[in-house]
């Protein structure tokens, strides 16, 4: 709790820092729970037409993050890079919660075990706290987030290690609650790996349409070629076997359970490194749909005036949230056929434009005269 504190108490100096400097690092929040009876921090990263409180019937989609503490600088600024700076192109902007565990052995773990090869005593006392924390989630967290900031029902959970393993406890009990499932380096070992036999069971006898999982996977064995890993016997190889017989189990029931399964074998990267790049990779996964492609507004057949915004039509189907085209597409749009020298589709262009964002319009082609 002490380096708990400490983190937060930084944070709020950088943030407070920041805010008077026009930068913004996020927001230092806290709830009431009343599941664990306390106060209990939250970091929170909001769009900047959230802060500016502009356009307020919109709703946004939320990426929960595990391990706040560790995760809210990297995943944040991922978010701000991929959606704000990108053009609201590559990913959709999004509200980031991070969850800070007070005691992660116990709030992260499925359910109570004894020691073992791989787990001490002193933790495995403390394990098996996952339901009360899920349950923290989905009745206090979940509440005072919709209450306080303008969310949408999609939702995404990112967890590593211990919280790849409360991900998946989630996915496989409560899948209800969110929309994707971002899994890095999960300790599917766990428990002589019965848990994750336990979860393959519930992927395999339940339905999961709708829903997408993405696990990322670290090399831990210092080996690079997968096929001689699984050939291993050592404890110290375990980590990772198990989490590649994890993956090659949901392969092989993926297209039953109607999840959207994707994984991603990282050679260059272990345990500890891992976390930032699978978050890229994943989100990317995850929302790959969502990304507009500039090459085919290039095909003779794309007809911008209908196109353009069936686009995003379609991407509101998918995500379960209305979506609407960003002035950056339409300019870049305008860019491009005035590059080719695609007038007529140009002026297709323009006139969407004007028909959606009058004043932004008006301003932008005046200055391209």
């Amino acid at each position: 709790m002490n380096y708990l504190k400490k983190i937060f108490f930084i944070l709020s100096l950088i943030i407070s820092f920041n805010a008077k400097s026009q930068y913004y690092l996020g927001t230092v929040d806290s709830i009431y729970s009343k599941t664990y009876k306390e106060n209990r921090d939250l970091l929170v990263y909001l769009p900047k037409e959230v802060r500016d409180r502009k356009d307020s019937t919109f709703r946004y989609p939320v990426l929960y993050v595990l391990d706040g503490g560790s995760h809210f600088l990297a995943v944040s600024g991922m978010i701000k890079e991929l959606s704000e700076f990108a053009g609201d192109m590559m990913l959709p902007k999004m509200i980031v919660v991070c969850i800070p565990s007070y005691n992660r052995n116990k709030e992260l773990t499925p359910y109570p075990i004894s020691k073992s090869k791989i787990v001490p005593e002193e933790i495995a006392k403390e394990t098996g706290g996952a339901e009360e924390f899920t349950r923290f989630i989905s009745e206090d967290i979940f509440q005072y987030i919709a209450s306080k900031y303008p969310v949408s029902n999609n939702r995404t959970l990112v967890g590593h290690s211990f919280g790849g393993i409360f991900v998946l406890n989630v996915l496989s009990k409560h899948k209800e609650m969110f929309d994707n499932y971002l899994v890095i380096d999960p300790s599917t070992w766990y428990d002589e790996r019965k848990f994750s036999k336990q979860v393959l069971t519930n992927l395999k006898t339940n339905y999961y349409n709708g829903k997408s999982m993405f696990i990322g996977i670290a090399n831990t064995t210092d080996i690079a070629d997968t096929s001689e890993v699984k050939k291993q016997k050592t404890l110290f190889s375990e980590h990772e076997r198990s989490i590649l017989a994890f993956c090659n189990g949901v392969k092989n029931i993926n297209k039953k359970s109607g999840l959207r399964f994707y994984s991603k074998y990282y050679p260059d990267d272990d345990h500890v490194s891992v976390p930032t790049i699978a978050t890229y990779d994943g989100l990317r996964t995850l929302f790959s749909k969502y990304r507009f492609s500039y090459s085919s507004i290039l095909v003779p057949s794309f007809k911008p005036s209908t196109d353009i915004t069936l686009f995003f039509e379609n991407i509101s189907k998918e995500l379960g949230y209305k979506t609407s085209v960003s002035t950056d597409i339409l300019e870049r749009c305008d860019a491009t056929y005035k590059r080719t020298h695609d007038l007529k589709r140009q002026e297709e262009v323009r006139f969407l434009y004007k028909k959606l964002y009058p004043k932004e319009a008006e301003v932008y082609i005046e200055n391209d005269k």
